[in-house]
Parts: C-alpha cells; sequence; structure tokens
C-alpha cells in the first residue's frame, strides 16, 4: 500500500448508534471521511470491508491498524469491537489517530479526555467535521504529536514490528 494512508476504524453498512437512530455509517464513511482524506489531503482511505484480498480478515486489520500512517475511529455506536481496535491502535502507534462520533454520542469515561470531532448528517454539520477532519490530520501529520494514552504514560515504551 501506497503511504501515507488512512485505516478507518468503524461499523459498515446501517447500523443503530448509541441513541438507537439508524445510521448509514457508508455514508458516513464515503461523504465525510473518504472525501476528506482522497480529495483534500490526498491520503488513501481503507475500511476492512474494502479490502480485497484472500485470507483472515483479523491478520489484515491488526496489519493496517499498526501500519497506517493515519487512524479514524468512529466510536457512534459504542461499539466493543471499535474499541478493542482503538486500543490496539494506542499500544501500538504513538499517533495520528483521529476520533470521531455521531452527535449526542456519549463519551466513555477512559477515552473523555481525547479530542473527538463530532458530525451530524446534514450538510452544515458534515461541511464543519470535514474541516475539522482535515485540520486535525493536517497538524497531526506535521507536528507527529502523541496522541496514544499509552504512549503518553509509557512514554519510554517502543513497539518492534516486522
Amino acid at each position: 500500500m501506497e503511504h501515507p494512508y488512512c485505516f478507518v476504524i468503524m461499523p459498515f453498512g446501517e447500523k443503530n448508534d448509541a441513541q438507537g437512530a439508524v445510521t448509514d455509517f457508508d455514508v458516513v464513511y464515503e461523504e465525510i471521511i473518504e472525501e476528506v482524506m482522497e480529495k483534500r489531503l490526498e491520503i488513501k482511505c481503507l475500511r476492512s470491508d474494502k479490502v480485497q484480498a484472500p485470507g483472515w480478515i483479523h491478520r489484515d486489520m491488526l496489519q493496517h491498524i499498526v501500519q497506517a500512517d493515519v487512524a479514524v475511529v468512529d466510536i457512534s455506536t459504542l461499539n466493543a469491537n471499535v474499541f478493542y481496535e482503538l486500543g490496539v491502535r494506542h499500544a501500538l502507534r504513538k499517533g495520528v489517530t483521529l476520533l470521531i462520533r455521531k452527535k449526542g454520542t456519549q463519551i466513555p469515561f477512559n477515552i473523555r479526555g481525547l479530542r473527538i470531532i463530532e458530525y451530524d448528517l446534514d450538510i452544515k454539520s458534515a461541511h464543519k467535521a470535514q474541516d475539522e477532519i482535515e485540520q486535525f490530520i493536517r497538524n497531526g501529520l506535521k507536528a507527529q504529536i502523541n496522541d496514544s494514552l499509552v504512549y503518553e504514560i509509557f512514554p519510554q515504551l517502543t513497539v518492534s514490528i516486522p
């Protein structure tokens, strides 16, 4: 895969968000995240369901979590799989990891101190989220700031990845 690239951790298709409303996460991916990454930032975007290769899904997912220059994580469904993948990302990469959520999603205690971009699917909110995502990613890639709770607490931690 060409660099830089972004791995997106989020639900696929239509799912109930944390408030029980149906959200089409494919629209969120295509119209908010992918739009910013590929058209504005020229960063290739990838989500697990878009990987077109044989083999074990979980192996590919873990490789992308650690190898991606950028990770975007949508916590809107408060899904255990999403939080697991976020934890893996925080354990294996210092940054650039961006959290997003649909407006109204409660933020779990352990990530409450992290910056999270809020979106909704109306045009004004989506454009605002796109602008914020773009700036966050630009600034994160430029400054290479640590945004991992793990590396914040254990700054000397090093991970050797083959």
